[in-house]
Parts: C-alpha cells; sequence; structure tokens
C-alpha cells in the first residue's frame, strides 16, 4: 500500500461552503456544555456565511468577555478555566469547533478533565461521528492535543535548547501552550512588562525561542528539522499499519458502503415518522370514538380519588392506633410502679433489720435507747442525724409527693385510654367506607370497560401492529447507526493519517528551502519595520520627534519607542506599543506564510487609552479609532483568511458591525453575560458579577 490510503468509504462531511486556511488554525464557535442549558459564542458571519475576520466580545464589566477567551485557551490544553460559582453550578464541560487545513473539527473537554476529544466534524454533526482521544500532558506524547494543534502550523515535535549557547544543553519539546504566548494576550500583558515575561528569566528566553521556531531561525534548525523528518516518517508508518488494521476490521464487521447505511439511515427515519404519525392519528380516532364515554370517566375518575382517600384514612388511623397503643401500655406501667410505691409505703415497716445478723434470732430491742445509742451497733445516732419528728415529715411528704403523681399517672391514662378507645371504635366504620368505596370504583371500572370495549378493541390490533413496526425499526436504525460510527471511527483515523502524511511533505518541503531561508536579523528587521509603520499609521504621540531614531525591536525582540525602552512610556504609551508588537509579529508571520496559527486573541486593547488614559496625549479616542481601522485595513488585504478576536467594553462605532456578542449584565435586555440564566435577580439579593472580566 502506498501513502495514499484509499478512501473510498469515506463518510460525507457537512456540506458547507467554506475556504479552508492554508495552515493554522480558526476558531469558528465555541460551546459552554451546560446542566440545564447551553451556553453558545459565534464567530461566524450569519449574513454572508463564512467567517468572521474581526470578531468583538462586547458589553459591561464582570459579564463574561475574557472568560469566552479562557474557555477557548482551556479546550486548547491549558490548565484552568474560569471557575466562579456560576460556571461550577451551570457549565459541565466546553465545546470548540475550530477550522484546520483538513477541514472543521470539534475539541471536546470536561471542566477538570485530562483529557481531549477531537470530532472531526462541525459542533451540530457529532453525533454522526466517533470521537478520538488526546492527552493533555505530557505534550511530549504524540497522541497529545498540543502536538495535534502543532501540527496544523508545521511545529510539530520541535525541541528548544535550555541553554542556547551551550552545545550540549539539554532540551524541551515545543508546546502549543508555548505557542499561545504569540496568539492570546490577556489584559495583563497588555501595556505592561509581562508582554515579554519580564522578571522570569526563563520564561522570557523562551518566549525568544518561541518566536525563532514560529520564523524557523531557531538555534539548531537544521539538525532538529532532520530528525522531525524521521520522527515524521515512523509516525507516518506506525499510522498507515494502524490505518490498515482498522480498514480490515470495519471491512468484516460492516460489508456495506457508508453511502448505502446513509441511505439506509435516511430511510429508516422516514418510516419512523411514518409510524409516529399513524400512531398519533390511531390516538386521535380512538379518542374521538370513544368520546361518548367521558360521563362515565369522570364518574370513575372521581370514584377512584373517593377509594383512594377513604383508603388513606384507614392506613393512618391504624397507625395512629398503634402508636397510641405503645403510649398506653407505657402510661399503664408508669400507673402500676407508683402504685407500688405509694402501698410500699404502707404495708412495709420502715425499720429494715428485724433479724439478728449474726445469730438469726429476732431483736428484743429495734429501737434507739435513751442515750442516743442503736440497740444493735451501741453507735451514737444522734450527733449529725434529724430528729424522729423530721423523720417522720420527710416520709410523710415523699408519700404525699408520690400518691400526687399516681394521680396524675391515672389520669393521663384515662384520658388516653378513652381516646384510643374511640379510636377502636371508629376503626370498623372507616373499613366499610374504604370497602364501599372500592366497591364502587370497581363497578365503575366495569361499566366505564363495558361502554367502551366495543369502541376500543377494534384500535388495539392496529396499535400492537404499528408499535411493533416502531420497535423492529428502532433495533435496525441503532445498527445501522453502529456501522455509520465504524466508519467514522475509520475517517478520524484516515484523517490523522492524511494529516502526518502532509506533515511530513511539508517538513520535506522545509528541510529543502531551509538553505532560501533569511537569518534571524533580517527577521528581526522585518518584524521591527512592521511595528515602526503600525506606530505611525496609528500616529503614536511625537513619534516622530526630533532627534529621537524611529520605533524598533532590538535583539531580543525589545520594544523601543521615541528612543527609549517600552517601560519608560506612560500607561497609555505602553498599551499602543505592546498592540503594536504583538500585531507586528502576527502580520509578519501570517504574510510571509511562517507557522503561526493565523489567529490573534486581544483582551481590552482601549486599557488606559480614550477618556481614561492619565496622559493628555493618550486621552485621545481617535488612537483606538485608527488602531481599528489599521485592523481592518490589515485584515482586508495582506491580512485575507486571518482572524483576530478582541475583547473591548465599549468598541467604536465604525466596527459595530463586527461585533459578535454584545453582554448588558441588565435582565431585561438580553444577553445578560456569557452565563445568561445567572442574574443574580433573586428576591433580596443584589446584581452579582457573572464572571470575572
Amino acid at each position: 500500500m502506498t501513502d495514499e490510503i484509499s478512501m473510498k468509504n469515506d463518510p460525507v462531511s457537512p456540506v458547507e461552503d467554506l475556504t479552508l486556511p492554508a495552515r493554522g488554525i480558526r476558531v469558528r464557535r465555541l460551546r459552554l456544555l451546560g446542566i440545564t442549558k447551553h451556553y453558545d459564542v459565534s464567530f461566524l458571519d450569519e449574513l454572508e456565511g463564512g467567517l468572521k475576520p474581526l470578531g468583538l466580545i462586547a458589553g459591561r464589566i464582570n459579564t463574561g468577555k475574557t472568560a469566552i477567551l479562557r474557555f477557548i485557551d482551556y479546550a486548547m490544553g491549558a490548565s484552568s478555566y474560569p471557575n466562579p460559582s456560576e460556571v461550577e453550578r451551570q457549565v459541565r464541560g466546553v465545546l470548540l469547533e475550530i477550522q484546520t487545513p483538513e477541514g472543521i473539527f470539534t475539541l471536546e473537554r470536561g471542566l477538570g478533565a485530562k483529557n481531549v476529544l477531537l470530532y472531526s466534524s462541525s459542533i451540530d454533526a457529532l453525533r454522526e461521528v466517533t470521537g478520538v482521544g488526546h492527552v493533555v500532558e505530557p505534550i511530549s506524547d504524540p497522541g497529545s492535543i498540543s502536538q495535534w494543534l502543532l501540527a496544523t502550523v508545521g511545529l510539530q515535535d520541535v525541541n528548544l535548547k535550555e541553554a542556547p549557547t551551550k552545545d550540549d544543553s539539554g532540551t524541551d519539546r515545543l508546546s502549543f501552550r508555548d505557542l499561545m504566548w504569540l496568539c492570546l494576550y490577556y489584559n495583563e500583558r497588555v501595556g505592561s512588562q509581562q508582554l515579554l515575561h519580564v522578571g522570569n528569566h526563563m520564561k522570557e528566553l523562551k518566549l525568544r525561542q518561541v518566536v525563532d521556531a514560529v520564523f524557523g531561525v531557531h538555534d539548531n534548525d537544521q539538525a532538529d528539522l532532520a530528525r522531525r523528518v524521521r520522527d515524521a516518517q515512523s509516525a507516518l508508518d506506525h499510522q498507515r499499519r494502524s490505518v490498515e488494521s482498522l480498514q480490515e476490521f470495519v471491512e468484516q464487521q460492516e460489508p456495506q458502503s457508508i453511502d448505502g447505511l446513509h441511505i439506509q439511515a435516511e430511510d429508516l427515519d422516514k418510516e419512523l415518522a411514518e409510524i409516529t404519525t399513524e400512531l398519533e392519528q390511531l390516538t386521535a380516532r380512538e379518542a374521538a370514538a370513544s368520546d361518548f364515554a367521558s360521563q362515565l370517566r369522570q364518574r370513575q375518575a372521581n370514584l377512584a380519588a373517593a377509594a383512594a382517600a377513604a383508603n388513606a384514612l384507614v392506613r393512618d388511623r391504624e397507625s395512629l392506633i398503634n402508636r397510641f397503643a405503645s403510649l398506653r401500655a407505657q402510661y399503664a406501667d408508669d400507673v402500676r410502679k407508683l402504685t407500688l410505691l405509694v402501698e410500699a409505703g404502707v404495708i412495709f415497716d420502715q425499720l429494715s433489720v428485724t433479724v439478728c445478723p449474726v445469730c438469726f434470732n429476732s431483736l428484743p430491742v429495734q429501737e434507739i435507747r435513751e442515750d442516743g445509742t442503736c440497740s444493735l451497733c451501741r453507735h451514737d445516732i444522734h450527733s449529725g442525724a434529724e430528729s424522729d419528728e423530721a423523720s417522720q415529715n420527710r416520709r410523710n411528704d415523699e408519700a404525699e409527693l408520690a400518691k400526687k403523681e399516681l394521680r396524675a399517672a391515672k389520669r393521663r391514662y384515662k384520658e388516653l385510654d378513652e381516646y384510643w378507645q374511640r379510636l377502636n371504635r371508629e376503626l370498623p366504620q372507616l373499613r366499610e367506607r374504604s370497602f364501599q368505596a372500592a366497591q364502587a370504583e370497581s363497578l365503575a371500572n366495569g361499566e366505564l370497560d363495558k361502554a367502551t370495549r366495543t369502541a376500543v378493541s377494534p384500535f388495539l390490533g392496529e396499535r400492537n401492529e404499528l408499535e411493533g413496526r416502531r420497535r423492529a425499526n428502532l433495533v435496525h436504525r441503532n445498527k445501522v447507526a453502529n456501522g455509520i460510527k465504524l466508519y467514522t471511527g475509520l475517517q478520524a483515523r484516515l484523517t490523522s493519517y492524511d494529516i502526518a502524511r502532509r506533515s511530513l511533505e511539508a517538513l520535506r518541503k522545509e528541510q529543502r528551502e531551509t538553505k532560501d531561508r533569511p537569518d534571524r536579523t533580517t527577521i528581526v528587521r522585518s518584524i521591527s519595520d512592521r511595528y515602526s509603520a503600525i506606530l505611525h499609521e496609528i500616529r503614536y504621540p511625537k513619534v516622530d520627534e526630533a532627534g529621537a531614531p524611529p520605533p524598533y525591536l532590538d535583539d531580543k525582540l525589545v520594544p523601543h519607542v521615541r528612543g527609549q525602552h517600552f517601560k519608560e512610556a506612560s500607561s497609555g504609551g505602553q498599551v499602543l506599543v505592546t498592540l503594536a508588537w504583538m500585531l507586528a509579529i502576527f502580520e509578519t508571520a501570517y504574510e510571509a506564510n511562517h507557522a503561526h496559527p493565523g489567529f490573534l486573541m486581544i483582551d481590552t486593547p482601549q486599557k488606559n487609552l480614550g477618556g481614561i488614559a492619565d496622559d493628555a496625549e493618550f486621552a485621545d479616542i481617535h488612537l483606538v479609532e485608527r488602531l481599528y481601522d489599521h485592523i481592518q485595513n490589515w485584515l482586508e488585504q495582506a491580512g485575507q483568511g486571518a482572524q483576530i478576536i478582541v475583547v473591548d467594553n465599549t468598541p467604536p462605532t465604525a466596527v459595530e458591525d463586527q461585533v459578535v456578542v454584545r453582554y448588558t449584565r441588565d435582565p431585561a435586555m438580553k444577553p445578560f453575560g456569557l452565563i445568561d440564566n445567572e442574574t443574580g435577580t433573586a428576591p433580596g439579593t443584589e446584581d452579582v458579577a457573572v464572571l470575572d472580566v
């Protein structure tokens, strides 16, 4: 078998008029899988079709705009996702529909999941295909989602030196997480030295290596490229053998072609729809034929309700009698104990010792002597002991207290016994009523059955026949669906194989063209020139100040303006410089068809600009307008096919038609926010933030 594996049984993808990118990724749709509903954000142009080159996410703060970028990043392998309480309550996973040179794919990742499912279809057609699992970590795994995404720009299996100046330096495998530094700029990197990861030497160094890798000028490029070609050839051979085995298995399990299965599925779906319609019509005819018995049905329903109520009353009464019987027995036991206590004081002598414990003869004297000594032990007992009168009074008080408790216990027992006896006397009557109600219901059921038997019986056979056809249809449809899934699984493997084959071809082409590639100095100069041109186009204040050199990037890609390091600029100036830097790298790489994914996401480009700028020079709203004019003009001309997504609270009116969603944070105006059913307007509460921006 040659590299071109037969794809004669490939399932047909959903028909859509689209232009696939030459390389890289375009974001089409994001869907958060909710528990009660799903939350969608689309970057498609609903009017003209296709993808919006510029997609603006607008609206008030704390409505989830930045969370959209974070969820896109999470679907592509980021380690964390937005996790405020409303997300934890409502969201269970993420779907991201993307466009690549190989077609449309959907990434699915559950919240907290360590793997990503990849479907070779749009979100709407996921049921028709089988997902292929890709791990998030380790990134060096050939089956990781990072390597799959890097393959869309030909950067899979790239190794970067830990110490570029040392020949024996160790290497790190390039990750799509690293490449996202050039694709996604959160608020903290806009207008800040965090743009270049200043303060973290290793990240700062790696950022420059990532830029070099995108432009194909990283260290040890030739040897690394040769190794990647060998690895790609080995991986392609392995995938070819895997696909051949799977093709053989599919042919054994499902001899029918994919086209035949799709035709069968359509026929079965039509048949099921017809059966469902016939069942609905049968139900309507059956109801019409038995309408004359509506009064009997109502009477039967009323009697059934009465019988159920009577039966429930009997059960409640029996349960009540059983509970009170236990309480009654407890009260009777209390009365017996108290009676014994009262009578004990009268029957028995208080002096408990009348027989000598030594010789067992009767004691002649059982009292205390006049000298205050005991007649038994001769000990003095008057010291500290109570007098005879006090002792007698105490015994009398105890006896009276016992009598009071006995009278109270007898009263409680009498009241409970009378109530319990009354419940027992009423129980037979309740049982009789329940029996009569059940009899009445049974008679009503018989009358109803008799009245409707002749009307309903003709429909029973027809219903059974339709239900049998429906069950047979569902069984057959399930078998056909399983056959389609076999082919879609094969299609996913074939697609992966084709991606690997094209990646190998691209690597070999890159290897042949290496000699004609410009060096790093030339690349940095071209990025620097574009950076300067952008600042001039948006009319950065005093950009042509007398005596100052034009804006430029140094060898470490650090931007300078007005002859100074960009950190010396005001806060508004730093924002414009960082925006020009990220646009310069993106535009230069895209126009020269270098290994940039082809999409750019920016969070809050108006930070410290316009009316909120701390410097009058940058309080000019026209700076923002000219920035958007530059972006639109570039996307319409040299940047055709690229994609830029911007989160902006209040974008200029000139780009209003590029807004894909605008959140209001007003429950009366939809959409409220990304999680639009979490408005925080429950009674007694105030509006709460939907998601951190």
